[in-house]
């Protein structure tokens, strides 16, 4: 499983520097959404369950949001972060509840929960300065800067 994990993540990768490359030339309105779940820190999730165990639980995850969202979305695991690519659909209500019932029915799929911070983002932005960080960054630099400034930037899911 955690091979599939690193083909999933490099494909991912793949497709969202392929969307970021057409949005930067054309700056088309391409929509969709993006999706960011923070599942704890690596350190956090290791020493509260052991790294074996806390291993498991990030791919028994990525299994669960895989089941959980459309075959068309595309869900990765990048260290204890979890990013879905939802095409042809804007960060709305409806994007919000389904990824706030996804994570908070994790408990009861026997999947542990350190702490869990989700985030939506919607393409094309409005914002000038993500825009030009989309033209500059490649797609890790990328996701660790809607990461970084997520709490301005995004959708929050309300608890």
């Amino acid at each position: 499983m955690l091979i599939e994990d690193i083909e999933n993540r490099d494909r991912f990768l793949f497709i969202f520097e392929w969307l970021m490359a057409i949005m930067s030339r054309y700056m088309c309105a391409m929509q969709f959404g993006l999706v960011h779940i923070d599942h704890g820190d690596k350190n956090e999730l290791g020493n509260a369950y052991g790294a074996k165990d806390a291993a498991e639980q990030l791919v028994a995850m990525t299994s669960h949001l895989k089941a959980a969202f459309r075959s068309t979305d595309l869900v990765a695991r990048i260290g204890s972060d979890f990013w879905i690519i939802v095409p042809y659909t804007p960060a709305t209500e409806k994007v919000q509840d389904k990824v706030r019932s996804i994570v908070q029915d994790t408990a009861h799929d026997g999947l542990k929960v350190v702490g869990q911070d989700a985030s939506i983002f919607c393409f094309p932005s409005e914002n000038e300065e993500v825009n030009q960080k989309l033209r500059e960054l490649n797609g890790v630099e990328f996701l660790a800067y809607l990461k970084a400034h997520r709490h301005i930037l995004s959708s929050q899911l309300a608890e």
